[in-house]
């Protein structure tokens, strides 16, 4: 009797906290701000990353971890940051940057698994972190409508010390990634913005993308610009204003014959600037 007490507790604090994991990692967008976005000092500088979770575009919110965050050097090599710091609204770290070119900083998720049901009489919408392996002993009798959907986060951006490279970075291949044809150092406002998105290592077509420029908080409108990749994986856009740029990008599709996830839902999040004319 105590142990099957002890496995119902078990199985209840699982599902309480999935559910509040899974908000915090998927209901909230994740991004990186960096205290600049190019360097000029010879001999390069220190900068200061914040990483947080948030509806709000750059709105402090939820401390999402940074102990995974790599800065991608020119010649792609990776680097850990120096002096992590996870508070209670955000996660903080700096690196020195001394090398010429342009270097990608990328905080990206783990994969993680949620399972969507429906349970009671009034088919209840309910959720719980858990693959499709874990959710057969977390499940309650009767769950109806059972899908399990994979997320996946990409947070970036590029910084740039002294003259940006002109060889890109190489692409994982492994769900969605952002390849800027437009180098970020380069970016203008009032001039035309050009990325390409690929979804495991092929350019995707469809794929939604919201860029919201900083502010939010003090004007009546998102002025949100909205666009589609086209058959090559291509999306256009001009930022009219100075000032800092959070980019989301999202697909969803269904996975055939995986053994973890019925979906997944993968997305892209890149923080730049665009300078004044």
């Amino acid at each position: 009797m105590l142990s099957k007490k002890i496995s119902t507790v078990a199985v209840a604090c699982a599902m309480l906290g999935g559910l509040t994991l899974s908000q915090v990692a998927n209901a909230h967008p994740r991004w990186i701000m960096p205290s600049h976005f190019a360097i000029s000092k010879e001999g390069g500088d220190w900068l200061a990353f914040d990483i947080t979770a948030s509806h709000g575009t750059f709105v402090l919110d939820k401390p999402a971890g940074a102990e995974n965050a790599r800065i991608v050097m020119p010649d792609g090599r990776q680097e850990r940051p120096d002096a992590v710091l996870r508070g209670k609204r955000r996660s903080v770290f700096d690196f020195h940057f001394t090398e010429e070119g342009t270097h990608r900083v990328q905080v990206n998720n783990f994969p993680s698994y949620v399972t969507h049901y429906k349970a009671g009489k009034r088919d209840t919408q309910k959720r719980l972190r858990a693959s499709k392996v874990d959710r057969a002993a977390l499940l309650p009798e009767g769950a109806r409508d059972v899908i399990s959907t994979l997320f996946y986060t990409r947070a970036e951006t590029y910084i740039t010390v002294g003259k940006p490279s002109e060889k890109p970075f190489p692409l994982e291949g492994t769900y969605l990634e952002l390849k800027p044809e437009t180098n970020p150092a380069d970016i203008v406002a009032t001039e035309p913005v050009r990325f390409q998105l690929f979804f495991n290592g092929k350019p995707q077509v469809g794929v939604k993308a919201e860029i919201t420029r900083d502010g939010t908080l003090y004007r009546n409108q998102q002025e949100q610009i909205d666009v589609v990749t086209d058959e090559q994986g291509f999306i256009e856009f001009t930022p009219e204003v100075a000032g800092r740029y959070l980019l989301k990008a999202t697909h969803k599709a269904p996975i055939a014959d995986n053994p973890l996830a019925d979906n997944m839902n993968v997305s892209v999040h890149l923080t730049f600037e665009a300078v004044l004319p």
